[in-house]
């Protein structure tokens, strides 16, 4: 199996003017256009089922993937959204109007029915943790172990999907860097004597974003300052 972890596209929270922020943000005119290029990065790719945050930055973004997937069904996982997020999301008529694709799904629960999940998660990290362990036990219990699974989630829940399917501790310290659109690739392959080997074979691989406009401040300056 390979499980592929991707972040949204700029939304307007990323933006450094706090006045423009809102609760469920969408992307920029610059985030939409990492998506498309991310959704021309993925039309090569083989994959088998897009599971998506339902906050509208990330459908927005899977909306350029499903297109140039023949129009691929979106699947709405609630446990994708953004750590100190509540479960107070778009409805199913309102996702499609962002993604057309956007297969049926249940109202999420509300905040006062998940209780104080969403302020464990800020107070504690390894709370956090638990849910990205959730998850890639869900899909791994879900699909093929032959399959193709990409997740598009935030930058924060992200790093801790990482860690979950590399079995990975996540220190409080730590960080795997997730920029807008950025590509982490995990796969799982029978070993010898039984054993499964986990490899990590990507890591926020922005490349479909090089050589544009659009390519983030921290890849400009990596591709700037690589030693040569």
């Amino acid at each position: 199996m390979n499980i592929v972890v991707v972040r949204h596209g700029e939304s307007v929270n990323n933006l450094p003017d706090p006045s423009q922020h809102t609760i469920d943000p969408d992307l920029t005119e610059r985030g939409l256009a990492q998506a498309r290029l991310l959704g021309g990065r993925c039309a090569g790719m083989h994959i088998d089922a897009l599971l998506s945050s339902p906050l509208a930055r990330a459908l927005r973004t899977v909306n350029e993937i499903s297109l140039r997937k023949d129009n691929m069904p979106v699947r709405v996982l609630h446990e994708l959204v953004e750590i100190g997020t509540d479960y107070t999301t778009l409805t199913h008529a309102e996702a499609l109007e962002i993604c057309p694709a956007v297969l049926p799904y249940e109202a999420a629960p509300g905040a006062g029915d998940y209780g104080d999940a969403w302020g464990l998660e800020i107070r504690d990290p390894y709370y956090a943790l638990s849910r990205a362990y959730r998850v890639i036990s869900r899909v791994r219990q879900t699909f093929p172990p032959d399959a193709t699974v990409l997740l598009l989630g935030h930058g924060a829940f992200n790093q801790r999907l990482i860690a979950a399917a590399l079995r990975f501790p996540f220190p409080p310290d730590f960080i795997f860097s997730q920029e807008n659109t950025g590509v982490s690739v995990v796969s799982y392959r029978p070993g010898e004597n039984g054993r499964e080997v986990t490899r990590l074979v990507m890591m926020n691989d922005t490349s479909h974003l090089y050589g544009t406009q659009y390519a983030s401040g921290i890849a400009q300056c990596v591709a700037a300052n690589w030693p040569r």
